[in-house]
């Protein structure tokens, strides 16, 4: 004997059910959105979750559309690829699906907009030994771009030079090494009344 949905009425030959519900009629308590927008950077891949840039990351992004969801649900698991969350109920156990499209968002984050720019706040300048200053920019380089971006790399006759997206990764950086710089300030201009300098940090080597 077949089963007849008593709220669409199509049978069990057609549609999955639970108890005497289809799948998709099954009478559950959640709440959650139509849709979840996300802004990825078009340049850098990153991702704008809970009002932070971060590295994308399915996990988290599983986490955010989950935790959007209400209602009388025990688990949830969200599938990126077809856009579908599988709740598991508390008192029956049984498992619902549920539709929620995810759509990325094309944008620039804040400081890709700023390298492209030509954004810095600070420069390094290596003086001294030609071999020694290229081991040390390579070194700094590494280490800075965990924190920061480099906007550029200048190499003169004197010297190589780095312009350096965020002056107090800069600042961090030469205090956790130990290393001894000539800082200078200059005033650059304002934002909202608040004074903006530009740090330039001469390293002899």
């Amino acid at each position: 004997m077949s089963l007849i949905c008593p709220k669409c009425g199509r049978s069990d030959d057609k549609v999955a059910f639970i108890d005497a519900f289809c799948t998709d009629c099954y009478p559950v308590s959640i709440k959650m959105p139509d849709d979840v927008e996300l802004e990825q950077c078009g340049r850098c891949t990153r991702m704008r979750l809970r009002g932070e840039w971060t590295a994308h990351n399915e996990r988290k992004i599983k986490d955010l559309v989950i935790s959007r969801c209400r209602g009388d649900f025990e688990s949830a698991e969200y599938d990126l690829t077809s856009g579908v969350v599988v709740f598991t109920m508390k008192r029956s156990g049984a498992k619902v699906e549920r539709s929620i499209p995810l759509e990325m968002k094309k944008t620039i984050c804040p400081q890709c907009s700023r390298i492209s720019g030509g954004y810095y706040e600070a420069i390094i300048q290596l003086r001294g030994n030609r071999g020694r200053m290229e081991t040390y920019a390579a070194m700094l380089i590494s280490r800075l771009e965990k924190k920061t971006f480099i906007s550029k790399t200048d190499e003169k006759d004197e010297g190589i030079d780095l312009y350096i997206g965020n002056s107090k990764a800069v600042v961090a950086l030469m205090g956790g090494l130990g290393v001894k710089a000539l800082i200078t300030k200059k005033l650059v201009g304002r934002d909202q009344g608040k004074r903006l300098y530009r740090t330039t940090f001469m390293v002899r080597l």
